[in-house]
C-alpha cells in the first residue's frame, strides 16, 4: 500500500481508538444512503462514515459479477491507491464482505462537467481553457506514474464540491492499468464508445496515448456540445473518419472559436499515436496557456447540442452496433483469438451501460 493511500486511511480513522477494524468488521462503521450511480459492475450508495460523520460514496462490486476474477477489483484498487493528485479521486478506504467488495471513495456533490457547465449563465472557450488544463494536468501526472486511464469521458470529471470554485476530479479507474515499462502494449478492448482511441477499437496494443485521444474529444466536445464523430451510424465509418482525422468544424458551432483550439484538438486527435501529442506536451500548447481563446459565448450552442437523454439513448443504440459489427469488423485486425470477456468494472457514477466489454487481463 502507498503512503499517500496509508495517510488517506488514516485520515479516515484517526478518531477511533486502536488499530483499524479488519475488513470484515468495517462495515458497521458505515451508515448506507441512497443509489447515486450503477452499471454492470453493481452500484454506488451515498454513505456516512459514522465516526467522523464525513460523507463518503461507497462503491460496491458484487464478486458474482466478476466471473471468479476478483483481480479485477485488485487492480482497480492498486491504481487508486498509488495516486497522490488534487484532481483525482481519493480512495479513503476498502472492505469486503463474503460476496461483496467495498470501494469507498471522496464524495463529490458537484456534479458532472456537463451539467455543472450548462447551469452557468456565460462559458466561453476561454472559461473551458483551464477546466481542460486540469484534465490534462491530472492525466499527465497518471502517465508520469505510469498509470493508463483508459476510460477518459466528460462524466468522470466531477466537482468535487458545490462551491463556485470547486476543485474538478477525475474519477473511474475501474478499467486503469499501471504499466511497468514506457513501452508496454496492454490488449484490451475498452473505453466508451465516441472516446475510444482508433488504435483500441482496432486491437493494435495500446498505451497511454488512448487518454490523450479522450482528451481530445472531450476538448472539441466542451466547445461545442457534441462529440466529434457523432454522426457516423457504423462502426466502419467512424473508423475510417478516425484513421484520417475527419474532424470537422462546423461553422454554426465554431465560428467563434479560435484556430488555436481547433489545432490543439487535431494535435490530441492524431491517429498515430507514436505522433501523438502528449499530456504534459499539450500543457504548453498556446491553446491551454490561455494566451489565445476567445471570449466569445458558447454556453447556448453548448446547451443546444448536449441532450443527456438524447446522448443516453445513441450511446445504447451504438453499443449494439459495436457488439455486431466487432467480429466482422475489428476481429479481420487479429491474427489470434479474442479472450472471453469480462464485466467492465468502472462508473462511479456511470448511469448506463455504454462502457465497452473488457478483458481480464491487460
Amino acid at each position: 500500500m502507498s503512503s499517500s493511500s496509508r495517510f488517506g486511511f488514516k485520515r479516515l480513522w484517526e478518531k477511533i481508538a486502536g488499530e483499524r477494524p479488519t475488513s470484515r468488521d468495517r462495515k458497521r462503521y458505515y451508515k448506507f444512503g441512497k443509489v447515486i450511480g450503477s452499471g454492470s459492475f453493481g452500484e454506488v450508495k451515498q454513505a456516512v462514515f459514522l465516526p467522523t460523520d464525513q460523507e463518503v460514496a461507497i462503491k460496491i462490486i458484487k464478486k458474482s459479477n466478476l466471473n471468479d476474477d476478483e483481480n479485477l477489483v485488485r487492480k482497480e484498487i492498486e491504481v487508486v491507491e498509488s495516486l497522490d493528485h488534487p484532481n483525482i479521486v481519493k480512495l479513503l478506504d476498502w472492505f469486503q464482505t463474503k460476496d461483496k467488495y467495498y470501494l469507498v471513495f471522496q464524495f463529490c456533490t458537484g456534479g458532472e462537467l456537463f451539467d455543472k457547465i450548462c447551469e452557468r449563465g456565460h462559458f466561453s472557450e476561454r472559461d473551458a481553457v483551464p477546466l481542460m488544463r486540469i484534465a490534462y494536468s491530472s492525466v499527465a501526472y497518471l502517465h508520469s506514474v505510469g498509470v493508463v486511464h483508459r476510460d477518459i469521458k466528460p462524466e468522470n470529471f466531477l466537482f468535487l464540491n458545490q462551491e463556485p470554485d470547486s476543485p474538478l476530479v477525475l474519477a473511474d479507474f475501474g478499467i486503469s492499468r499501471i504499466t511497468e515499462t514506457e513501452d508496454e502494449i496492454l490488449t484490451t478492448v475498452c473505453g466508451s464508445y465516441g472516446y475510444t482511441a482508433p488504435e483500441i477499437l482496432l486491437r493494435q496494443g495500446h498505451g497511454k496515448p488512448v487518454d490523450v485521444w479522450s482528451l481530445g474529444t472531450v476538448t472539441f466536445s466542451i466547445l461545442c456540445g457534441y462529440s466529434p464523430f457523432w454522426k457516423f451510424e457504423s462502426m466502419p465509418e467512424m473508423l475510417f473518419a478516425m484513421q484520417n482525422r475527419i474532424v470537422e468544424f462546423d461553422d454554426r458551432y465554431w465560428w467563434g472559436i479560435s484556430e488555436e483550439a481547433k489545432d490543439f484538438i487535431l494535435k490530441s486527435l492524431d491517429p498515430n499515436p507514436a505522433t501523438r501529442i502528449t499530456a504534459s506536451q499539450a500543457l504548453n500548447h498556446p491553446w491551454l496557456t490561455g494566451v489565445a481563446a476567445s471570449s466569445h459565448d458558447i454556453l447556448p450552442n453548448v446547451r443546444e447540442n448536449f441532450n443527456p437523454r438524447k446522448a443516453f439513448i445513441q450511446a445504447i443504440t451504438k453499443v449494439r452496433a459495436v457488439n455486431r459489427m466487432r467480429q466482422s469488423i475489428v476481429s479481420d485486425k487479429l491474427s489470434t483469438k479474442e479472450p472471453s470477456s469480462t464485466p467492465p468494472v468502472n462508473g462511479e457514477n456511470n448511469h448506463n451501460d455504454e462502457t465497452l466489454k473488457t478483458e481480464s487481463t491487460s
